[in-house]
């Protein structure tokens, strides 16, 4: 019996000692097994940025019937319930309940929003919109995914952007995405290919071309490149640049799941994996597409014009003014000076965003009559200055040259032939119709359109597109005989500024 009993207790340590060994071996087992999954640490200085970050557009159309430009939008569950986040210049079309492309693949351009649930086409409809489907603007981008990895990714390893997709299982079909979650939403790919994406750092050749896996039944679209060739070694910056046609943006989330003005965010995973496709590291950039902000104001038609006078002894035209001008006068005062000549100027100064620019005109009443009396005809009846039965001070025909109010010409002797008349010079851009010293003359001078006397009004400063603070000096000039009858003489001159839009 005590062999026996030493037998079983021998039996019973061996299968104890049996026992042992199997859990330290199934301990080691596990052990080896989380070292490999617990591999994975995270990227660096992980970023994406978007071109693009506004949100598509998506909403349901109620009406809009064939041959006309006005559409109405209603809904209280759709992701766009008002014109809120749709702009004057966006291109739009219309789809069906399926969302099976645009209808007739027509768009449109957005000409004005009338109010939060009616919007404006520039063109009429050549298809009514289909009230079960959707009227869509769709925004896309490029996308710019930057990184430093922290483990090395040998040859065979990996690198797999993941994008969100919707649940809808239409993420390449070009048309915005929307759903109640962002779990359940997601971007569109449209007909991004492997080579509108590209990968910088770690020798880019030695990385495959990339892969995309989107469409029908995946969850989530990938975009993957396999180390072909050299170790991409640790710390290395890269970037992954998703480019044209662009990543198509959702739409919001579907109302009132989404709030105008607050960002729905979604992850974006980048991994790297080893050969045998344990995680090395990985992050998740966020992506967080928001409506976009209508920046509007309306600039009306503007025209600014100023006369303001010169002060005697400055230098206009080539000469020294003799009297001080003021805005709303060109006082000669009393003539002590006879067959010689008086100068007196004025500047104006316009200002317009007129896209065809403006023109400004000069006229005078009549000639410069006596008390104010008739000029009658544009010219003298006898010698200078009698014009049928009233006396005037007669507008210049400037001698020697010969000048009419229409026709310049060098005005230098103030006793041939006496009277009014004036230059002008560009006080700031080249705005004179002509100027004092144009064709190397002393000063080349015009008369004033005499009104009265059945003339046209002239144009002495113009421009063809805008200007801001465009100016000219209007120099006038005056000489009158020694027979000049006495009395107080004067006129109107007006100037006329008119500006095209």
């Amino acid at each position: 019996m005590y062999q026996n009993f030493s037998y079983i207790m021998l039996k019973r340590r061996l299968t104890l000692v049996g026992v042992a060994v199997f859990f330290v071996v199934a301990f080691i087992t596990l052990t080896v097994r989380l070292t490999n999954i617990a591999k994975g640490s995270s990227l660096t200085a992980a970023s994406l940025t978007m071109s693009n970050s506004r949100l598509s557009y998506k909403a349901q159309p109620t009406s809009g019937a064939i041959n006309t430009s006005l559409i109405t939008i209603s809904g209280t569950t759709q992701p766009d319930i008002n014109t809120g986040h749709l702009f004057p210049g966006d291109v739009v079309c219309f789809t069906d309940a399926g969302q099976n492309g645009c209808i007739g693949n027509t768009t449109y351009t957005v000409d004005s929003i009338v109010d939060g649930t009616h919007f404006n086409l520039n063109t009429p409809l050549t298809t009514a919109v289909d009230t079960s489907g959707w009227v869509i603007a769709t925004q896309s981008g490029t996308w710019t995914i930057a990184f430093t990895n922290v483990a090395a990714v040998p040859i065979g390893g990996s690198l797999t952007v993941s994008i969100p997709m919707a649940d809808n299982a239409k993420g390449a079909n070009g048309i915005p995405d929307s759903s109640t979650t962002i779990a359940s939403s997601g971007f569109d790919l449209g007909t991004i290919g492997p080579a509108n994406v590209v990968i910088s750092g770690c020798t880019p050749a030695n990385w495959g071309v990339a892969t995309i896996a989107t469409g029908s039944g995946v969850v989530d679209h990938l975009i993957t490149f396999t180390r072909s060739s050299g170790s991409c070694a640790a710390s290395t910056a890269m970037v992954v640049t998703i480019g044209g046609p662009g990543v198509i943006n959702p739409a919001p989330l579907v109302a009132p799941n989404h709030t105008q003005g607050v960002a729905d965010v979604y992850g974006v995973t980048v991994t790297t994996k080893d050969g045998g496709g344990y995680t090395l590291d990985s992050a998740v950039p966020r992506a967080a597409p928001i409506e976009a902000v209508l920046v509007s104001a309306t600039v009306d038609e503007a025209l600014s014009f100023q006369v303001q006078g010169m002060t005697s002894g400055s230098p206009y035209c080539g000469n020294n003014a003799s009297v001080s001008a003021s805005a709303t006068s060109i006082p000669w005062g009393h003539f002590t000076v006879t067959n010689g000549f008086v100068y007196a100027d004025q500047q104006l100064t316009v200002s317009t965003n007129a896209t065809s620019g403006y023109v400004v005109t000069l006229s005078e009443s009549d000639q410069m009559g006596r008390n104010g009396n008739v000029c009658t005809g544009s010219t003298p009846s006898v010698g200078n200055y009698t014009f049928g039965t009233a006396t005037c001070i007669r507008d210049t025909t400037c001698s020697p040259g010969g000048c009419t109010e229409s026709v310049m010409s060098d005005w230098t002797d103030p006793v041939g032939y006496v009277g009014l008349g004036y230059s002008l010079a560009s006080q700031s851009g080249t705005d004179a119709i002509f100027w004092y010293n144009q064709g190397a003359r002393i000063f080349n001078a015009k008369a004033l359109a005499d009104i009265q006397g059945g003339k046209t009004a002239q144009a002495i400063m113009s421009n063809t597109g805008p200007v801001n603070g465009n100016s000219i000096y209007v120099c006038y000039k005056i000489a009158v005989p020694g027979t000049q009858p006495s009395g107080y003489y004067y006129n109107i001159a007006k100037y006329t500024a008119t500006a095209t839009f």
